[in-house]
């Protein structure tokens, strides 16, 4: 079951607050600011543009990259008034490429949304949810950490503890049978992420699925129904197909 469930959830959230011109104006700058870059520079970036922070601090940063960065966040900070909402202006074009399905130019977005402002939180929830759509589920779960220790709005902190623990527990899943205090120990966090979304907001649907989906993974087969009815009460986004079926199954099968 790949984690992809949570993305949809959390970037039509995002958009709610997002101003619509800010997204154009990213898209019109953006696309200038590659017309007046030389083709050597494009492709000599693209690797790194690949990698969350743009694989910094292992990989250092050429003279030409780092001349480019510097043009790029000046001009960026004169198009948006400042670095901080051009880094907002990034990181909400990343969602758009997100939400396209286009990972390559959204890793490209949420790095430039870094580089204009490393403590932007959202720069770190678009890293762990690209990485998560790769497959790269424990890279992820690095990325969603730090986004979970340098959030700033509390109104987006039950979604993303939400994110955090979906893919803590995904990758916790996937993990072989002699991995199994690692396999723990995710689930550990998985839970108290869980946990702690949903005491900031006890009617957070979204929070009740994701942990049920969790619980079923832990074998924990009567608390995931439990979170399951609670998920459908609050009108959550269905299950996947099954889902509840094979619960229903699992929790027979151990009477």
């Amino acid at each position: 079951m790949p984690a992809v469930f949570w993305m949809e959830m959390r970037i039509t959230k995002i958009f709610e607050w997002k101003s619509a011109r800010s997204i154009v104006d990213a898209i019109l700058f953006c696309a200038a600011l590659l017309c007046s870059t030389p083709m050597g520079a494009v492709a000599q970036n693209m690797d790194s543009a690949q990698l969350p922070m743009y694989g910094q601090p292992g990989i250092e940063r050429t003279e030409n990259q780092k001349k480019a960065d510097e043009t790029f966040v000046r001009d960026a900070a004169l198009k948006f008034g400042n670095r901080l909402a051009a880094s907002r202006a990034m990181a909400a074009q990343g969602w758009a490429a997100v939400r396209s399905r286009n990972l390559d130019l959204a890793m490209e977005r949420f790095n430039q949304a870094w580089l204009l402002n490393p403590k932007n939180y959202q720069a770190f929830w678009g890293f762990g949810a690209v990485l998560s759509e790769r497959g790269k589920l424990r890279e992820a779960t690095e990325q969603l950490g730090t986004a979970r220790e340098i959030i700033d709005e509390p109104a987006q902190a039950n979604a993303l503890l939400a994110d955090v623990g979906a893919v803590n527990s995904e990758y916790a899943a996937h993990l072989p049978p002699d991995k199994q205090l690692e396999r723990a120990h995710y689930f550990v966090v998985a839970n108290q992420c869980f946990a702690e979304s949903l005491d900031g907001d006890p009617n957070y649907a979204p929070g009740w699925r994701e942990w049920a989906i969790s619980l079923y993974q832990q074998q924990r087969y009567s608390e995931a129904w439990v979170k399951a009815q609670r998920a459908k009460e609050l009108n959550a986004e269905p299950f996947p197909p099954r889902f509840l079926e094979s619960l229903q199954k699992k929790m027979s099968d151990i009477k």
